[in-house]
Parts: C-alpha cells; structure tokens; sequence
C-alpha cells in the first residue's frame, strides 16, 4: 500500500473516528484503526466491537492496500504537521514485521503494523428497516435524552435509550426515552416516512453519545438502517455503526406523572447558575439542592457538614402562586434537565404531595424531563 493523503483531510476522518477506541484496551488489535484504500480516497476504520465509525479521506492512491496501525500514533503525528502538510504512506514488509512508513517532507516515521485479517470485521449485517431523518431532529432527540441513560451495568435494560414510534396527537411521532431509574427524560418528532416500520430498540450510550458528537455539525438527511441487533447511521461520508441493547425496555409511561397541578415557571439560565453557585460549597456525592418555593422567588440552599457546616443560598425571581412548599433534589440531575431543554423559560410542574416533578420548555412540549425528590 502506498498513498498520499492531505494532512486536513487526514486529521478530519481521525477526529471522527478515533474516540470509538478505548485508551486502554487488553486486546492489541483493538487499539488499531483499518486503513484501506478505495477509490481515490483513503477508508479509514475503528472499533471496540460494540460500536464502529468507518470514514474517507481523500487521498492519492499509487499502491491499493490495507493494514492496521495504532490510532494514537498516527494522529499525534498528523496534529502536528502543518495544515496543508501531504503525508505519504508506505507499506514495508522487508524486515520481516509490517510497518508503516510515513513521510512528510524532511520528517520521516516509522508505526508498528498488525495483521489486517486481525481486525474485526463489523460491517456486514442485513438490513431489515431503513429510513431517512434529519440530521438536526436526530440531534436533538439524542441530546434531550442521552444524560438521563442509566450508569450502573446491573440494570442493562436501562443502559440505553429507546427509540421507538407511538401515536400522539393524532400521528406518528419517532420517541426517545431514557431513564436510569431517579429521572426520565422523553423527546419526539414527526416520524420520518418508513420508521413507523421499525421495532423499539435500545440505543446503547457509547452510541448515542458518539452519534451526538458526530452530528454536531451535520447537515440534511441521516440514514437509518435497523437490524435484528445492530443499527448503523450513515452522516454524509461517515458510517457509525453499534450494537443495540438486547433487553426489553420497561414501561415508562407508568412514571409520567397525571396529576401535577402546581405550576412554576423560571428563567433557565438563571435557575441553573444558582444552583451551580450555591451548591459550590458542598462536597457531597449528589451535590443535593434546596428548593424553597414561595410567591415570585425560589429560595436556593445547600449544606456540607463535611465543609465546617458551610452553606450557600440564593434567590431567583419566578412565576408561582400555589401554596409554599420545599423541595431537594440532585443538583447535577437538574443542572442536565435544563441543559437538555434548551429553551428560556423552564415550566415545571409539581404535584399537591410528595412524587416526581415534570419540567419542559413552555414554547415546545416535544420533551420532557421528570425528576424523583431526594428525602429531606
């Protein structure tokens, strides 16, 4: 294999997909990325056998190859030759050991190579259910839901989000649910044309935090194909491809609180610098929160007897006139809620005793966020 390829265009098709490798990983091969050559391009690929990101960078192609190289390596090299460096890339088998030589001018390296037949081969599977979403949808369907995704590996059931299509108001809509069990999180959006076809599945985290990071700044149509145990995004020149949680996710409509009929509407920015603030005194695994709600403000605490009985409090002015009440929670979980509605102005809505609250974006209810209290 022998190619030339534009330093640019190289550090681009990296930057998609070198975050799928693990820093640390027991299996060599694993932290090696295929490099194999096309049409006039360069076919770049990695893997941790969960999820996989394939992508091109445009190359001259002098020799067609294929070999495996250390993700890593590569591109601390490439980040730092100047931008419009032209990277040269040789095979050498004469010594006995596959390498990679790399050429750049005056500057020459030398990378360690592993056996192609090596690498995981993760990108045949039948595609049962195909369908088309734009990419700006996707994204906010994955960024309104991705945080609330379970953490622990017990309840693997929750370790994903559930993408799924239900009938609401009087269509389809293309839902995205997440819980870990202490908060939920739901967006939707018009269901493409197709999807109504596709079963629930679970989206595993890896997978929907790498698809946020890839569509940060894509543009028009996303395809998407759905297999009994894979799914695979196709984002312009970039294919992710990931496995699917193999669980049966659980009823969360159960959870949706029916009767919250107090009603509080605050600035969101100024709701979440306060409680970055006050709970900036506290030590505590959950940083927990006070809310003290009364007319036209919400009163702002934190504690940490670790701290010498330290305390913070602040006040924001707000819209409610039911009944005073107080309320605690994890600050971390609200802070996230708000991050992940985007909008001015939080609505949210409490219920007459002790349960759940359920906050959204007055000006758009296709999410929800719904918090369970901390006990005082």
């Amino acid at each position: 294999m022998k190619v030339v390829v534009e330093r640019g265009e190289l550090i681009k098709a990296l930057n998609r997909v070198q975050s799928v490798v693990e820093k640390r990983n027991a299996v060599p091969i694993l932290a090696n990325i295929k490099l194999e050559t096309g049409v006039n391009a360069l076919k770049i690929t990695a893997t941790d056998m969960d999820v996989c990101v394939i992508d091109f960078a445009p190359a001259q192609i002098d020799i067609p190859g294929s070999t495996t190289v250390p993700v890593s390596l590569l591109y601390e090299i490439a980040r730092r030759l100047p931008d419009s460096a032209m990277i040269e890339m040789a095979m050498n088998e004469d010594s006995g050991r596959s390498q990679l030589h790399i050429t750049v001018g005056s500057s020459n390296f030398t990378l360690p190579c592993l056996p192609v037949t090596d690498f995981p081969n993760f990108e045949t599977t039948p595609c049962e259910h195909k369908f088309a979403i734009n990419s700006a949808l996707l994204k906010a369907l994955i960024n309104r839901t991705k945080h609330a995704i379970a953490l622990e590996e017990g309840r693997y059931y929750l370790g994903g989000a559930y993408m799924h299509v239900v009938q609401s108001d009087g269509g389809n809509m293309l839902r995205f649910v997440a819980t870990d069990g202490h908060r939920l999180a739901m967006a939707e959006g018009a269901a493409p044309e197709g999807s109504d076809q596709c079963p629930g599945v679970i989206i595993p985290r890896k997978a929907m935090n790498e698809l946020s990071r890839l569509l940060e700044s894509s543009v028009g149509q996303v395809e998407v194909l759905v297999s009994r145990n894979r799914i695979t995004f196709i984002i312009g020149n970039t294919t992710f491809i990931s496995r699917l949680v193999d669980a049966k996710f659980p009823d969360y409509n159960r959870v949706i609180p029916s009767n919250n009929n107090l009603m509080l509407e605050v600035p969101a920015k100024d709701l979440a610098r306060a409680i970055d603030l006050v709970v900036s005194v506290s030590s505590d695994k959950t940083k927990a929160v006070r809310l003290q709600l009364d007319q036209a403000e919400i009163v702002l605490s934190a504690s940490s007897d670790i701290n010498g009985n330290a305390t913070g409090i602040q006040r924001v002015s707000a819209i409610y006139d039911a009944h005073p009440m107080s309320i605690s929670f994890n600050s971390r979980y609200v802070l996230d809620s708000l991050a992940a509605l985007e909008g001015e102005t939080v609505r949210i809505m409490l219920p007459e005793g002790v349960g759940a609250i359920m906050a959204q974006d007055p000006e758009d209810r296709s999410s929800i966020q719904i918090l369970m209290p901390m006990q005082e």
